[in-house]
């Protein structure tokens, strides 16, 4: 065995040993330098990409980017003043509780450059009062028709003109009637000149007035200042005060009929609604004062009443007259003394019986006082009427320049279709 494996190693050996002397000889197995394949492995700078890489100053974008000032929109944004605008303010002070509030319409605020301008407030007024300002009287007629001139004559003598037709006297004269030709003559006829116009009508007198009561006779009104159809006294009118000064007179009434729910009391000027068409804007002179929402238990008024268009003398009641704040505005058919008229008016105050515990105020309406608008709606309404009736001549000493025109707006109405430019109860 020991041979053996003394064969065995030497085989070994002589192996390892012709193997290595085998591949010494020759230089070929090295590849001189090719093997490492020179600098191109690396690729040289290329491989950074140079200054391509980071793209330059365009990445930015530049100034591009913030949109320059166009992106906040100029003024446009804040739209003026429009938000604040209109007249829908209820303006105007409070009164005390209890008492008016005159409602004034605001002015309605200008707009921005952009925006539109706030819309104005609504008129504070809601048509021309009536009042006691204005002309006289207008004539009672027109002038006759002249006549018709003559036939021209055949021949003859002339013809005597025809006589002129005599106008008819009373408040509208008729037209003078014309002439008849003359008799047959060479010339004809004159033209027959017109008739004279009728003289300017009177109203009538203070008893000749058509009644204006209603309802049951037992409905009275009166009044311990002055009988019926007499004169009522200078304190209760303008006569020798300022315009258009006065106090009330004490009133008094039976109780209505049944279901009075309260009363109302308008005076007027009789004289003046017989002198002008009801279309005359100085019809409305006729209608001085009017109180209302008087409580079914009240059956008097005092005499001196105060001024307010909520009254401090009857509880509950509202009042309302072109001047003296709201209050009580007596006869004056001679106002002005710079044009001075020789008037006897005839008065009367009505008492309004009513089916309702208050009177739904209606808006105003263009060309009709306050007092005729709600004479209107009481004449409607009214269960009963009564009436009193007096006479004044009276005659202001002087017409205060402040005045005229008046100054009292009017109520508000209920329908809410005036919220302002009108007064009505407090809070």
């Amino acid at each position: 065995m020991t041979k053996i494996w003394r064969v065995i190693g030497v085989v070994a050996v002589a192996g390892l040993f012709g193997g290595a002397c085998a591949s010494s000889p020759s230089t070929t197995g090295s590849g001189g330098t090719s093997g490492t394949g020179g600098k191109a492995g690396s690729g040289g700078a290329t491989a950074t990409g140079g200054t391509n890489g980071t793209g330059g100053a365009k990445g930015t974008g530049g100034v591009t980017g913030t949109g320059g000032v166009t992106g906040t929109g100029g003024s446009n944004g804040s739209g003026g003043a429009t938000g604040t605008g209109g007249a829908s303010g209820s303006g105007g002070g409070a009164g005390s509780p209890g008492g008016e509030v005159v409602v004034a319409c605001t002015t309605g605020g200008a707009g921005g450059t952009t925006g539109t301008a706030g819309g104005g407030g609504i008129s504070s007024s809601a048509g021309g009062q009536g009042g006691t300002a204005g002309g006289g009287a207008t004539s009672g007629s027109t002038g006759g028709q002249g006549g018709t001139a003559g036939r021209r004559g055949q021949g003859g003598p002339g013809g005597a003109g025809a006589g002129a037709g005599a106008g008819a006297g009373a408040r509208n004269g008729a037209g003078g009637r014309g002439g008849d030709g003359g008799s047959a003559g060479g010339q004809g006829g004159a033209a027959a000149s017109g008739g004279a116009g009728g003289a300017a009508g009177a109203p009538p007198s203070c008893q000749d007035f058509p009644a204006m009561a209603k309802g049951s006779s037992s409905f009275t009104l009166s009044s311990a200042a002055f009988g019926s159809c007499l004169p009522i006294p200078a304190d209760n009118s303008c006569d020798q005060k300022p315009f258009p000064q006065g106090k009330s007179p004490a009133l008094s009434w039976t109780a209505g009929p049944a279901g009075t729910m309260s009363y109302a009391i308008v005076l007027k000027d009789l004289s003046v609604l017989a002198r002008y068409a009801s279309s005359d804007a100085n019809y409305n002179k006729g209608f001085h004062y009017v109180m209302w929402d008087i409580p079914a238990s009240v059956t008097s008024l005092p005499a001196n009443m105060q001024d307010g268009f909520v009254s401090p003398d009857v509880a509950g009641a509202l009042q309302w007259s072109n001047f003296n704040d709201y209050g009580f505005f007596g006869p004056c058919p001679n106002y002005d003394p710079m044009n001075p008229t020789s008037y006897d008016d005839s008065y009367a105050f009505l008492v309004y019986a009513l089916p309702t515990a208050t009177t739904n105020i209606p808006a105003p309406q263009a060309g009709i006082s306050t007092v005729r608008l709600l004479d209107g709606v009481f004449q409607t309404n009214a269960l009963a009427i009564a009436e009193y009736r007096g006479t004044s001549s009276a005659a202001a000493a002087t017409l205060p320049s402040d005045v005229l025109p008046p100054k009292d707006v009017a109520p508000c109405p209920t329908d809410r279709s005036l919220t302002c430019g009108c007064v009505k109860r407090g809070p």
